[in-house]
């Protein structure tokens, strides 16, 4: 009897422990995966880059539109500044960051792996996600609004 309540001690803890760690695990990838995608509700809460490239070339009509809808302003917001990185191993200047334009590299981008092309406004390196990776993004953008939606 002592043994059977020694295992069944020993399978408790372990159990805790699991699920301890479980939980952290989903706690940090959920707070990673939230983080990678900036809920947007006004023009002011975009990228740098992103306000520059609508304001050169939207009109003023499509510039208020996109002020009323967060949805589509937050979308837009990843294409432009959040669908790609700088290449590693080179520096990268704020001002550099604000002149790369992602929508000029669309046809470069792949269904399933990463591309590195070079900007020549730049000067840099610039690795595009795949157009994959770029579903799943817009698909939480997606999410996060239809859950903030809900709790209105």
């Amino acid at each position: 009897m002592k043994a059977v309540i020694k295992i069944i001690s020993k399978h408790t803890a372990m159990k805790t422990t699991i699920t301890i760690l479980a939980s952290l695990w989903i706690g940090l990838v959920g707070f990673s995966q939230t983080n990678t995608v900036t809920l947007v509700q006004k023009f002011s809460d975009c990228a740098p880059v992103t306000q520059r490239l609508i304001n050169a070339n939207f009109s003023t009509q499509q510039r208020l539109d996109l002020e009323n809808d967060g949805r589509k302003l937050a979308k837009l917001n990843y294409v432009m500044a959040q669908s790609y990185r700088f290449a590693d191993n080179q520096m990268v200047l704020r001002s550099q960051r604000q002149l790369f334009d992602a929508k000029s590299y669309e046809s470069y981008r792949q269904k399933d792996r990463r591309v590195t092309i070079f900007d020549s406004v730049t000067g840099l390196y610039v690795e595009l996600f795949s157009w994959n990776e770029m579903d799943v993004q817009l698909s939480q953008i997606d999410l996060q609004y239809d859950v903030a939606a809900a709790n209105r």
